[in-house]
């Protein structure tokens, strides 16, 4: 039997291990429903009720990738990123917020994350972004 001409061609795929997203957020049902809809897409998902409760707990290399609200009690998501940063925390953090406050987007960017996200969250919206952001 012939060999299919396609499997001369065919380039394995890379196979990465599963992505890891921290969620940083004070609401418990947005916390329950990324790590549901995140962890149906193939990521693994911890999810952190405040920045002292990430920071608490963090070494660097823990996390791929960060989900950081904008609001958050004590500390807001700009000084999480930076504390973060100082840590010598590199892995990109992707913003999140409700809030419509002029020139946030802008804001988000010269602060240092790769993205922002505005709740309520479509499905693709988030993952595409963390697709976008996390190299192949």
């Amino acid at each position: 039997m012939p060999e299919c001409p396609l499997s001369a061609i065919a380039k394995p795929l890379p196979v990465h291990p599963p992505r890891r997203i921290a969620v940083v957020d004070d609401s418990p049902a947005v916390r329950q429903s990324l790590r549901v809809l995140l962890g149906a897409r193939g990521f693994v998902v911890s999810t952190f009720i405040g920045a002292d409760d990430l920071l608490g707990q963090l070494s660097p290399g823990d996390f791929d990738c960060y989900v950081l609200d904008l609001k958050l009690e004590g500390m807001d998501g700009f000084a999480l990123l930076e504390a973060l940063r100082q840590r010598g925390i590199s892995a990109p953090a992707i913003m999140i917020s409700g809030w419509e406050l002029p020139s946030l987007e802008v804001t988000a960017q010269r602060a240092g994350f790769a993205a922002l996200v505005r709740k309520p969250m479509m499905d693709t919206s988030l993952v595409r972004v963390l697709r976008d952001v996390l190299p192949d």
